[in-house]
């Protein structure tokens, strides 16, 4: 039986497939055919090239301003980073320079940005396929290949297993980084990703001032008002009481209902909404090409753009392998 192994998309969640395929080493499984979607065809070429260990040494050791400097932060034609340093550290340190070479048949998927189909790739040159299966949406420009722009495989197939098939696999065992959307956990989701967009916008905003002010929301200045600028229906010229009396009334107001916040600025919104787009693509795609075992960290507390966590998400990989270990070897070893 040849045995598949289907890595999803997910930014820095991504170093979890490290910690996942260690963990199913241990095991005793023996991974015969890998298939990936952005930073898991990052991951997944390293492991079908044998240079897992490799690539998990140089990302535990990253730290945030590394990386803001590995990504290239800055304004620029098609995408907010360039990333070319992550893509040149792949190809010169954690990947073999054709599919044809590896050590275990690999493919990645890409998104043709003007027809929307996918693009599969298991032949030729690896750095360019997997470039374009990481180009995520306004964040890395796409890539231009064989007369079409290329964009993240995320959009269309985000967790591939059908690429496994297509590899020869009997089995397929899928990581899917994005299954924390969810009705019953949509009140904590919805903290924790407000949270993940701050870190990740200011994240962003480190490099360069421009960001800021290009990223920030336009109704931040008017949150920020001076005593001057105070609406006059707050203040009255009755007597200290009378004030006091309304400022409770206006304070206990203030409790009953959650503020709004401001407006959400441009990079909440596109991540925002590829994360929303991606989650939904994944459990149509998997409703309709299921794996035999899926594997689901939960991932709610990791900002996109955290690549300097990759020793905590390699922990929570192998952690969550481990919790379905039992499982796996009933399936697979009996």
């Amino acid at each position: 039986m040849k045995i598949g192994l289907a890595l999803g998309a997910g930014a820095a969640r991504g170093w979890t497939h490290i910690g996942v395929i260690r963990a199913l080493e241990r095991l005793g499984i023996q991974i015969d055919v890998v298939a990936g979607c952005s930073i898991g065809a990052y991951v997944g070429a390293a492991y079908a090239s044998g240079k897992l260990d490799e690539l998990h040494d140089w990302a535990v050791g990253l730290t945030e301003w590394q990386v803001l400097g590995l990504l290239g932060v800055g304004l620029r034609r098609g995408g907010i980073v360039s990333g070319q340093k992550v893509f040149d550290k792949l190809a010169s340190d954690f990947s073999l320079p054709t599919f044809e070479e590896m050590q275990k048949p690999f493919a990645c998927v890409a998104t043709d940005i003007h027809t929307g189909r996918e693009v599969i790739f298991n032949k030729g040159n690896v750095g360019p396929s997997v470039q374009a299966s990481c180009a995520i949406p306004a964040l890395f420009a796409p890539v231009a290949h064989e007369g079409r722009w290329l964009v993240d495989g995320a959009v269309v197939n985000p967790v591939p297993v059908n690429l496994c098939r297509q590899l020869g696999a009997d089995y397929v065992i899928a990581v899917n980084l994005n299954a924390d959307f969810r009705h019953i956990r949509l009140e904590k989701l919805r903290r924790d990703h407000e949270e993940n967009q701050r870190k990740t916008e200011d994240f962003l905003t480190k490099s360069h001032n421009a960001l800021k002010q290009w990223f920030s929301s336009d109704n931040e200045k008017s949150t920020d008002q001076t005593p001057d600028e105070v609406p006059t229906g707050l203040m009255t010229d009755d007597d200290a009481v009378g004030e006091s009396h309304e400022l409770q009334i206006i304070e206990q107001e203030a409790k009953d209902v959650p503020p709004l916040g401001a407006a959400p600025g441009i990079m909440n919104v596109m991540s925002s909404a590829l994360e929303i787009l991606q989650a939904r693509v994944t459990r149509s795609r998997l409703a309709g090409e299921p794996p035999d075992i899926l594997i689901e960290p939960q991932l709610t507390d990791v900002g996109i753009m955290e690549f300097h966590r990759a020793g905590e998400l390699c922990l929570k990989g192998e952690a969550t392998v481990e919790r379905l270990a039992e499982q796996i070897r009933f399936q697979l070893l009996t």
